[in-house]
């Protein structure tokens, strides 16, 4: 701060913050980290859990290109599950139960020891532009502080309002400090900004429930990590259950009874709320002729005498909100440590970025997380990367990481909030992903980590056990295949006498690994390559081997449509110009400005014939190679 000069300055220190700052100083950039608080480092007002689906398979990614989310949740978890497993593998996911405490004193230790990085805790107002070109930023205290890049990763923090019943006030999460300098400064550059709403349950004391009436929820019994580094591969020593309960008629009554009360319907709200994570209050009104609904109990710390109650985000006043809770099975004697509230913010049409999470009318000025319209600090965290890597890029003066749909869920979802925009906090979900069977739980090593290695987040010796591994996969494969069987081997009596299958004719262990009943921990003791391989190395082979056909005809409608992604548009093009293009389908292409033909084809509201005019439009004017 001497010198009041950074190469990159990112303000916010949440996951996004994190993940970007991080990436930064690793590639050798002198990077300060503003943050509100000289602690409260990737913090979870929200549920203490990192993963779920689509989401377990992001922190998989985040890891493989060289973050650090993954090994946090490791280090971290309370409990592991894998989600799905009674499912096909293209959505099979990680949860962690996370110590919501030692997570955020994990990535803090890790932000405070990281070398080229300053964590600032002090307030930033408005940005040093020139010429739209991001210089610095401006304290609230007027100090300049100049920079060659700026991310800016303030989450729900903008201009941010607690709304509880009648209750209506500017706060951040947790009654913490909001900030009001940087809305104010986009506006007045010409950043387009949304209103969003989300909201959090109630805590309660843990002793003051009734466990009797819970069900269990238990963890998954296998050795189960998000990080490839994660060496100590065995199920959490003892992993904290989680409990499962379901609302009442009575609480049904309670919530139609005063449902003006919330601050929902009382016309207090004014954001737009997620709807894959709608209020309780909202599940009641949209599923009327349901009477009950699940709520999860699950632990916030091991240090902390608190249930996080799950699905029961409520923006009801206190006093109904315990006639709620008290409605609750086990809850009869329910002690209240935090009341549930609602939360609204700005964020920015993220149609305003371009791929590399560049704002399109500010150079070097970078957004991630839920600025971007985005909810989940798996998907805050995804964008954090990636912001983080380009802004070092631009620098360098370097081509951006721009991630395929094929490639990364990571990938999907900024695709998807450049070229689609939302009108609600987005959430990532398999059902978005089109190519899902090859964006994996088990592949994201093997899809990611040369762009890690490559842009010099993945060392030297994680890039030779990443190599090591994909060489035991391969040999243990070439093992299996030129491995056979008879009908009156060893292994044939053990799997009939299993039921898992019954040979009839001599097979390879490749063949017989086809059929869906056989488990390959059978085949281990008979094939040695097997022997020392990890679960998720043994997962991939699985995959690899009942799936054969089909991911080979997704990795060829993919590569097809990789040939549209090299197709570019020039920068000065004027859709104007272009016959026959639709009206809408100009103002969409004029609005995002596309930088290939693949980009224009994923525009909601650009047609097939759109895309053939625009073809015959560049063909002619800009000689476009076939």
């Amino acid at each position: 701060m001497e010198k009041n000069k950074f190469d990159v300055i990112v303000i916010g220190a949440g996951h996004a913050g994190v993940e970007a700052s991080l990436a930064c100083a690793r590639l050798g950039k002198n990077t300060a980290l503003f943050n509100l608080y000289d602690n409260k480092i990737a913090a979870m007002p929200c549920n203490p859990s990192i993963g779920g689906p689509a989401k377990g398979i992001v922190v998989r990614e985040i890891d493989a290109l060289g973050g650090e989310m993954g090994k946090a949740a490791d280090a971290t978890a309370l409990q592991m599950k894998l989600l799905n497993s009674s499912r096909g593998p293209g959505v099979w996911a990680l949860r962690a139960q996370s110590d919501k405490i030692e997570y955020s004193k994990y990535m803090e230790k890790t932000i405070k020891s990281q070398k080229n990085l300053t964590l600032v805790a002090k307030v930033v107002k408005e940005f040093i532009v020139n010429n739209n070109e991001v210089l610095g930023v401006i304290l609230e205290d007027g100090t300049k502080i100049s920079s060659q890049a700026v991310i800016l990763t303030t989450g729900t923090y903008l201009g941010s309002e607690i709304l509880r019943g009648q209750e209506n006030y500017k706060s951040g999460p947790n009654d913490e400090l909001t900030t009001t300098g940087i809305s104010k400064a986009l506006k007045k550059m010409g950043i387009n900004l949304l209103r969003f709403k989300t909201g959090t349950p109630p805590r309660v004391i843990k002793s003051s429930i009734n466990l009797e009436k819970l069900a269990i929820e238990p963890g998954t019994d296998l050795p189960l990590a998000f990080s490839s580094s994660t060496t100590d591969f065995k199920p959490i020593q003892k992993q904290e259950v989680c409990y499962l309960i379901h609302s009442t008629q009575k609480t049904k009554k309670i919530i139609e009874d005063n449902l003006a009360l919330s601050a929902m319907y009382s016309g207090e709200v004014r954001g737009v709320g997620p709807r894959y994570c709608p209020s309780f209050e909202d599940k009641v009104v949209r599923f009327s002729d349901k009477i009950e609904h699940q709520i999860f109990l699950e632990p916030e710390s091991i240090s902390l005498d608190t249930f996080y109650v799950q699905g029961f985000s409520t923006s009801m006043p206190i006093e109904i909100q315990e006639k709620m809770l008290k409605s609750l099975p086990g809850f009869e004697k329910v002690v209240v440590d935090k009341w549930a509230y609602a939360i609204e913010y700005d964020c920015i049409d993220p149609m305003q970025l371009n791929l590399s999470l560049e704002l399109k009318k500010i150079k070097n000025l970078f957004t991630a997380g839920q600025i971007n319209g985005t909810s989940g600090y798996e998907e805050a965290a995804g964008q954090g990367l990636i912001a983080g890597i380009n802004a070092v890029r631009k620098i360098n003066q370097l081509p951006p990481l721009i991630l395929g749909r094929d490639e990364a869920y990571i990938g999907v979802m900024i695709d998807d909030l450049v070229n689609k925009g939302t009108i609600e906090p987005y959430r990532l979900l398999t059902s978005r992903a089109e190519r899902r069977l090859l964006l994996r739980n088990d592949n994201a090593e093997t899809r990611l980590c040369k762009y890690g290695y490559e842009i010099g987040l993945i060392n030297e010796k994680d890039w030779q056990k990443f190599l090591d591994n994909q060489f035991q996969i391969k040999q243990a494969t070439k093992a299996l295949k030129e491995t056979r069987f008879s009908p009156k081997s060893q292994l044939a009596d053990e799997l009939k006498n299993e039921s898992q299958a019954n040979l009839t004719n001599g097979q390879s262990g490749y063949e017989i690994l086809k059929q869906p009943n056989v488990k390959i921990e059978t085949l281990v003791k008979y094939i040695k390559e097997l022997e020392n391989l990890t679960l998720n190395q043994l997962q991939s082979i699985v995959i690899n081997c009942r799936f054969e056909g089909y991911v080979k005809k997704e990795q060829e409608v993919a590569e097809r449509l990789k040939k549209l992604n090299k197709k570019m548009i020039p920068d000065d093009i004027n859709y104007e110009l272009v016959e026959n293009l639709a009206i809408e389908a100009k103002q969409k292409l004029t609005k995002v400005r596309p930088t290939s033909i693949g980009q224009a084809s994923r525009i909601s509201g650009v047609n097939p014939a759109d895309i053939q005019m625009l073809l015959f439009y560049l063909k002619k004017h800009y000689a476009l190679k076939k």
